[in-house]
């Protein structure tokens, strides 16, 4: 009993260090529910919430940026998702959906029209760079959007659900739901084109969700931006992997 006892004070201690460094409020913390129900024992969930918060550690350097915070508590519980051969590939796992999640971001930010100059930053960055200073390469990147106000708010409003939206806010919510969704797909190199088929689908049912034509220049140009999205993350998985296991980048289809 004094075992069981000491392990969900244990539990308890890593919650309450997880959502008060990442500044969620009670509630929006909903981390414990989604580990319960992801994970049946106690020991699992003590190994998951040790990798948690030795991955929130990377970013103490901007702890103080509570939306940037809040981007991370999402990566994690959209990393959650993925349904995990072992629980030894979640640290991975975090890093790798972190790194997607927050180049994407920048480009969405910065409007990036030629990707090459974020590929080789990660590119070089993967080559010279140990984990920790590579995040703080990227959270220094980021820190002006952060700092954006008006930027905040478009991303807020648009995280809200709303009666009348825009054009322009219909696209942004579509590709927002399909970054959510890419965060939470294993993606694999030797299966490009299962996933692409399967986000074509989810996008489909956004389309019609939001009740944007196929016929339509918007559904068309926005089809293409979420091509991309898919590309880039699968362009930055095969550098990391490439890096990581001294082999030649796989081919992007």
């Amino acid at each position: 009993m004094f075992q069981t006892l000491n392990k969900l004070m244990n539990l308890e201690e890593k919650y309450i260090e997880i959502q008060r460094f990442l500044s969620i409020s009670d509630s929006s913390f909903d981390l414990k529910s989604i580990i319960n129900e992801k994970f049946k024992t106690e020991e699992l969930r003590l190994e998951i919430l040790s990798k948690i918060l030795t991955f929130i550690y990377y970013f103490q350097m901007f702890k103080n940026i509570r939306e940037f915070m809040t981007s991370v508590y999402n990566c994690i519980k959209n990393t959650l998702q993925i349904k995990l051969t072992s629980i030894d590939d979640f640290d991975e796992l975090l890093i790798k959906n972190a790194i997607m999640r927050f180049i994407q971001e920048y480009i969405d930010y910065a409007n990036i029209s030629q990707k090459e100059q974020v590929l080789n930053f990660l590119a070089d960055s993967f080559e010279r760079l140990g984990v920790q200073p590579l995040i703080i390469n990227l959270g220094l990147l980021l820190k002006p959007m952060y700092s954006d106000q008006s930027y905040l708010d478009k991303k807020s409003k648009l995280e809200e659900e709303e009666v009348i939206i825009s054009d322009d806010e219909i696209s942004s919510k579509i590709k927002l739901a399909i970054n959510d969704w890419l965060e939470q797909q294993a993606l694999n190199l030797d299966k490009q084109d299962e996933i692409k088929e399967n986000m074509l689908k989810e996008f489909n049912k956004l389309a019609e969700e939001y009740n944007l034509s196929k016929d339509s220049e918007s559904y068309k140009k926005l089809l293409t931006e979420v091509n991309e999205m898919l590309a880039m993350r699968l362009t930055m998985l095969s550098l990391m992997e490439s890096i990581g296991n001294d082999l030649e980048p796989v081919s992007i289809k």
